[in-house]
């Protein structure tokens, strides 16, 4: 009854089915893009000496990695067979554990190691990567 359709969502990449989701995703992708560069705000305002920056840097590490992880295993599920979704996918989840590299570089620089040249590009890395993914929102459903 139904082969037609099932036959074609199968074949390739189909248009999105839900007119607000694009929006849904450029607005999460934005959000972690949003974290990230927070990220340097906050590690800068650590290197001017003030307290607090500390705690927003650890807990904003957290969030995104939280963040970046669940929209990547969302995104690979539900814009599998959406034109770019895989793509977005791919980036969301690349950037999760990079996020999550990150982290640890940076835990790591605290307890003393000698790592900082490798955390500092990383974050600048990141920022990139991030507004990759902003941009492949832009286009998902699409060619």
């Amino acid at each position: 009854m139904n082969e037609g359709k099932h036959d074609a969502a199968v074949d390739g990449p189909i248009e999105l089915d839900k007119p607000g989701r694009r929006q849904w995703w450029s607005v999460i992708a934005i959000v972690l893009a949003a974290g990230i560069f927070a990220q340097a705000v906050f590690a800068g305002l650590m290197l001017s000496g003030i307290e607090w920056a500390y705690a927003a840097h650890r807990v904003n590490a957290t969030a995104l990695i939280a963040l970046a992880l669940i929209a990547g295993v969302a995104s690979v599920v539900t814009l599998r067979r959406i034109a770019q979704g895989p793509r977005l996918g791919l980036l969301l989840l690349s950037l999760a554990v990079i996020v999550i590299l990150q982290s640890a570089v940076g835990r790591f620089s605290v307890e003393g190691a000698n790592l900082m040249w490798v955390h500092i590009p990383l974050g600048v890395a990141l920022v990139g990567l991030a507004m990759q993914a902003v941009t492949t929102t832009r286009r998902l459903g699409g060619a």
